[in-house]
């Protein structure tokens, strides 16, 4: 007896029952008694339930309780690889002292015998003494095996001294260019490595297989996907990394979208920039290419226009001379791909508000974007909307950072923290992102702290500059609407006949859910391509 073939998908999928998010990039608001209908990876229609079952008579029909169906989520910054790798070493996020952090590490040591000993997440500004560890506090639990752990913001490695000497650092090791080796009072290099100098002992790291590279992408992809987001802005990565993706998706094997920022590097970026960026919306594509400025507040390395109010005797540092982003960035603009460059003190934002505007008005079919965007000016902040540039920053940094990001300002700077607020004044794009794993990807978590300005616990009371509150419309712009037009997407981020069918549903109603409420907010089902990811088949 033979058995029967499957029923074909339905040609037409109608999504009823919940209110619609709509956003003109002016107004946003949730609109009752609409549905939508999706025929392939499109949105074919918007209408009342009625009419769109009357049209398509032969259409699936699927009931939503509720709750609100919005374009899918965004996420615009996020480091994919590293929120994948977390699994496989030491994860020392969130550890209140140092004790607490020696004690994970030896943890995971000891479940793990062979081999470096890595990890990530540790933030001495959590401790009670606020200093840098020390290469001869690794020593006392892993002995002679290497140990290189890297801070939460990516932007410092602590080292012990097995690592030290495989790397070949010693006291007398000048500093790398864009980089810095702390020392003590002596002179002697202390096992902590700012920005440029932590690759001395990355290049000694064993490098991972292709299959590894492959799992750690899809496992950052899935957890992605599980906070709600249909695409991500994956900010950096190298020549392995993009093949790995381009392995993936030629399996379709991506759950989500990937729009990835390699890097810089010249051998890679001339390759890449021989081929037209792709136009067409696939579930992997190269969108431009990642720089440096300076490097992070919480290692004082972002670079400044005067010293640090807490560390007078240094103003930072530049990862990149400027003069050579502008250069690369005019390449990159002019072969049709993104310059996204990271710039986090006021210094750095100054310089890039300068060479990026200046690249840019060379013609491009895409603005550059300015990663993190943390402590600017205040007449820069609102001068980045005429220069074109676009504010990429995470609300989540300002949730986490704002207990002592005063005390590296200084009350004179202060109001340079985090200026949301002017940047759209000044008429700038602003796209939220996370920057995760260096701190959580939860949009919600992050929409909730913009419009707030406060950490989950209600710190600080009122709001940290509370000037620079968002609204709803803001928040949920900043990770749809926004983005997709960023990202050179006019069929993504909004709810339109024609665009295309990523779509996410809450069951909460999401215009009018109050912050705290908000921080709870889990997704619901949601949409790529047109398909349910439920039903989307992924190979590998």
């Amino acid at each position: 007896m033979l058995l029967a073939a499957p029923p074909p998908p339905p040609a037409i999928v109608i999504l009823a029952g919940a209110d619609l998010w709509q956003d003109d990039g002016f107004r946003g608001q949730a609109l009752a008694g609409q549905a939508v209908a999706i025929k392939g990876a499109k949105i074919a229609a918007i209408a009342p339930e009625a009419s769109l079952t009357k049209r398509f008579p032969k259409a699936q029909v699927i009931h939503l309780d509720g709750g609100t169906l919005l374009p899918g989520l965004i996420e615009g910054h996020c480091h994919v690889e590293s929120i994948g790798k977390l699994a496989s070493q030491a994860d020392l996020r969130n550890c209140n002292r140092l004790d607490e952090t020696l004690e994970r590490v030896r943890t995971w040591a000891s479940a793990n015998a062979e081999g470096w000993i890595q990890g990530r997440g540790w933030d001495q500004n959590l401790w009670p003494t606020q200093s840098f560890p020390s290469a001869a506090q690794l020593d006392a639990l892993t002995g002679g095996r290497a140990a290189a752990l890297g801070r939460v913001d990516g932007h410092a490695l602590w080292a012990n001294s097995a690592a030290l000497e495989r790397a070949g650092i010693t006291d007398a090791t000048p500093d790398p260019k864009g980089g810095r080796i702390l020392r003590d009072a002596q002179g002697h290099a202390t096992g902590i490595l700012l920005d440029n100098a932590m690759e001395l002992v990355e290049a000694k790291l064993p490098a991972p297989s292709q299959a590894q590279r492959e799992a750690w992408l899809r496992q950052g992809l899935l957890a992605l996907q599980r906070l709600g987001f249909t695409a991500a802005c994956d900010m950096g990565g190298d020549a392995p990394t993009l093949e790995a993706y381009r392995r993936l998706a030629a399996d379709d094997a991506l759950p989500i979208r990937v729009f990835s920022y390699f890097d810089h590097d010249t051998r890679l970026l001339l390759r890449e920039l021989k081929q037209p960026r792709a136009k067409a919306l696939s579930f992997f594509q190269v969108q431009g290419v990642k720089f440096y400025f300076d490097g992070a507040l919480g290692s004082r390395g972002a670079r400044m226009l005067a010293p640090y109010a807490d560390a007078p005797a240094t103003s930072g540092l530049w990862v990149m001379e400027p003069a050579a982003i502008e250069r690369a960035a005019s390449l990159v603009l002019r072969a049709g791909y993104q310059p996204a460059a990271h710039a986090i003190g006021d210094a750095a934002n100054h310089a890039a508000l300068e060479v990026l505007a200046k690249a840019q008005r060379k013609g491009a079919a895409l603005s550059p974007r300015v990663e993190h965007a943390q402590i600017v000016a205040p007449d820069d902040a609102l001068a980045f909307g005429k220069a074109g540039l676009v504010a990429s920053v995470q609300p989540m940094h300002m949730a986490d950072d704002h207990a002592w990001t005063p005390a590296r300002l200084g009350p004179e700077r202060l109001d340079r923290a985090y200026p949301w607020r002017s940047f759209l004044k000044g008429g700038a794009a602003l796209v939220f992102g996370s920057d995760a794993p260096i701190a959580d990807a939860n949009p919600f978590l992050a929409m909730a702290a913009a419009e707030t300005r406060q950490d989950a616990a209600g710190n600080p009371p009122g709001g940290f500059l509370p000037g620079h509150q968002l609204t709803r419309a803001e928040t949920l712009r900043a990770y749809t609407l926004t983005t997709a037009r960023v990202l050179g997407r006019r069929d993504l981020g909004l709810l339109k006949v024609g665009a295309v069918a990523d779509l996410l549903w809450v069951q909460a109603p999401l215009a009018t859910l109050p912050p705290q409420q908000l921080r709870q907010l889990k997704p619901g089902r949601m949409w790529v391509n047109g398909a349910e990811l439920s039903e989307r088949k992924i190979s590998r």
